[in-house]
Order: C-alpha cells, then structure tokens, then sequence
C-alpha cells in the first residue's frame, strides 16, 4: 500500500500573498503579455442613433403595451377573485364545523336523556306496577281455570258451499263431479 503524502498534490501558492519571495520562485516566472492596443486609426466605436418612429409604430406599440397591461390586470383579477372565493370557502368550512360540534354535542345530550327517560319508563312499567294498577284501580282478577275455554281444531277439514252442500276430504269425487256440483249451486 502506498504511503499517502500529506499536501504533496495541494498547490496552496494561490492563496500566498505576492511578495517578495513570490518573484524569486521560478516557477511562478510567467511573462506577461503586454495589452492589446488598438490601432492608432479611428476608434471601432461610433455613436448609434435611434431611427425615428412613425406615428403608426408608435400607435401599434401603445396599442400592445395597453393590451400587455388590461392582460396583467386580467390575470391579476382573477388570481385575487380565486384568493377570495378560498378565504370564503375556508371560513364557510370553519362556520359548518362549529355547527356540526354544536349538533353533535345536543345529540349526545338528548341520547343520555333518552337512555334516562327510558330506565325510568322501564321501572315504570314493570310487571309488578302493571298488576298492582290492573287489581287496585281497575278492579281486575286474575283468571281462573274454569273460565277459560279451548277450541279444539283436531277435526277434518270441510268446504260449505252455499245451500248446505258440503265437500269433505273424505268424500272422493272427481274433479267434473265437484265442478258440477259447484255449477249447480249458483
């Protein structure tokens, strides 16, 4: 590995300030050139003078830099318009914001009233309350057995038609014979 030389590559002589010893380094021997001198003759340099306008150049001219500004002003309205409508919508959100949170805490106010209104409409309403109401103030009796009565549903089935015919599931005729028998009734 080779050994790494400390500022051998750095030329810091830009940055030594030119003095004495700075004519005395050969390597910093440079010939000057000598400035460029001009001949003696007439100078390259001469005086270049508008060319006059006509009164139609100047009237187009006037005419584009007044549609360059009604176009700034345009574009200048515009932009202000669009700053404006955005501070609107940003305080219609902030408005409809404090709105929702003012709803949205009534909700949560009636729903615990709900929920109170309905524990106490519960023990209101308990079974007890209903009889004791049902026996004291209404004067009502819990039923007996022998007042109440079954109907029995256990028996076959039967169509009365009108003029006492009957049809029965028991009864097997065809399909002409109780078409005819219907026909017949009416």
């Amino acid at each position: 590995m080779a050994k790494a030389q400390k500022y051998s590559d750095a030329d810091f002589a830009r940055f030594e300030s030119p003095g004495p010893a700075y004519n005395r380094n050969a390597a910093r021997k440079i010939e000057e050139v000598p400035p460029l001198r001009r001949p003696s003759g007439k100078p390259d340099m001469h005086l270049v003078q508008k060319k006059k306008k006509t009164a139609a150049e100047a009237k187009r001219e006037m005419q584009l830099a007044s549609r360059k500004a009604a176009k700034i002003l345009a574009i200048s309205i515009f932009l202000l318009s669009m700053l404006a409508a955005l501070l609107y919508s940003r305080l219609r959100v902030d408005e409809l914001t404090r709105e929702v949170n003012t709803v949205t805490s009534r909700l949560t106010e009636a729903q615990g009233e709900n929920v109170r209104l309905s524990m106490k409409l519960d023990s209101m309403i308990s079974l007890e309350h209903v009889e004791e109401y049902a026996e004291n103030t209404l004067g009502m009796t819990k039923v007996e057995g022998y007042q109440m009565e079954y109907i029995d549903l256990s028996g076959s089935d039967k169509v009365v038609l009108s003029g006492d015919k009957t049809l029965s599931a028991d009864n097997e005729t065809s399909l002409i014979e109780k078409l005819k028998a219907y026909l017949n009734v009416e």
